[in-house]
């Protein structure tokens, strides 16, 4: 049998452009995830690897990307990009791949273009009867709540400029102030935070593992520090319902998917979906004993190749450093 051809790149780390400097802690987190996925794709028998290399011209030259994209996936029978879903880069490249006629080892543009907005994804899941943090732009009628509110770049991603106020009135002042477009608000959610590693097809999901999520807080902002893989448990069964109810809502979530959520004394609550490789990848491989991205290659065949049940063996941690940008 001929082998599968995988071109997998991160766009970032390959010269993509982008609108604004990606921040430090994004840069190291998407060189790690590159290299955790193309060490497990080539750990898949049959499967034949192809990349981008990434650009490290000090000069600031740059090969054009455009041309070494379009190259790879001439190339390929299936194509796995890496890329944030910030400025709608995920969804476009996806629709690029499906239009070249390969297979897209991701979730359908449609997903990612709803999981790319904190509004459309709080909408969705809310509709799905999805436990998820009530989420308003700076124009709706606010919900007259005590406490503090959180403010986040509507199609942001990771932890990047996500900042805390003490009242729903200093909240809407900073929007004011920075003339900041594109921002909503949260009341703020007290509770552990942790991430669910997914597995989705046809809105079914399997969880990979449950996972501990580190946080600080600098200068009233949210800084990601990483991950311990495994590192929280489902003893009674409220993580994997919750994993089923995002699935069911968002039905075109394909392959690999983040769910970060709220561990409140009313069970969990919903904060963000990532139609994408997460942190959390990074140790998942030692963490299940298992190799996510066969499993991810296995879903061509359809529902019926989705795993049975899994457990994380370990406690892995994936360390991004201190969280500075």
């Amino acid at each position: 049998m001929a082998p599968l051809k995988v071109f997998a790149f991160d766009y970032a780390t390959a010269g993509g452009p982008l609108p604004r400097r990606l921040p430090q802690s994004l840069r190291r987190q998407s060189d790690m995830l590159l290299q955790a996925l193309q060490a497990d794709l080539r750990a898949v028998p049959g499967i034949e690897l192809t990349t981008i290399a990434p650009v490290q011209d000090a000069s600031g030259a740059r090969p054009a990307f455009s041309e070494r994209f379009q190259a790879g996936m001439e190339a390929a029978d299936a194509v796995w990009p890496l890329a944030i879903e910030s400025e709608g880069l995920l969804e476009r490249l996806s629709r690029e791949i499906l239009g070249a006629n390969r297979i897209l080892l991701g979730s359908a543009p449609g997903a990612v273009q709803v999981a790319s907005s904190k509004l459309k994804v709080a909408r969705a899941l809310a509709d799905g009867g999805v436990p998820v943090a009530a989420t308003y732009s700076p124009h709706a009628v606010l919900p007259d709540e005590r406490g503090a509110w959180v403010v986040k770049p509507d199609g942001g991603a990771g932890c990047f400029n996500i900042r805390l106020f003490s009242d729903r009135a200093a909240a809407l002042a900073w929007i004011r102030v920075a003339a900041a477009e594109g921002y909503v608000l949260q009341p703020f959610i007290a509770g552990k935070l942790g991430s669910l590693s997914l597995l989705c097809c046809d809105g079914v999901a399997r969880v990979l593992s449950c996972n501990l999520e580190r946080v600080a807080m600098r200068n009233n902002r949210f800084h990601f520090l990483g991950s311990t893989v495994g590192g929280l448990e489902d003893r009674d069964g409220a993580l994997g319902r919750l994993a089923q109810k995002v699935a069911a809502a968002i039905p075109s979530l394909w392959g690999y998917v983040g769910v970060d959520f709220a561990l409140t004394s009313d069970g969990p609550v919903v904060l963000d979906v990532n139609p994408r490789l997460t942190a959390a990848y990074v140790g998942l491989h030692v963490a299940i004993g298992h190799n996510p991205a066969g499993m991810v290659i296995e879903l061509l065949k359809g529902p019926a190749a989705m795993p049975g049940p899994l457990q994380a063996r370990r406690a892995v941690s994936v360390d991004l450093g201190n969280g500075a940008d």
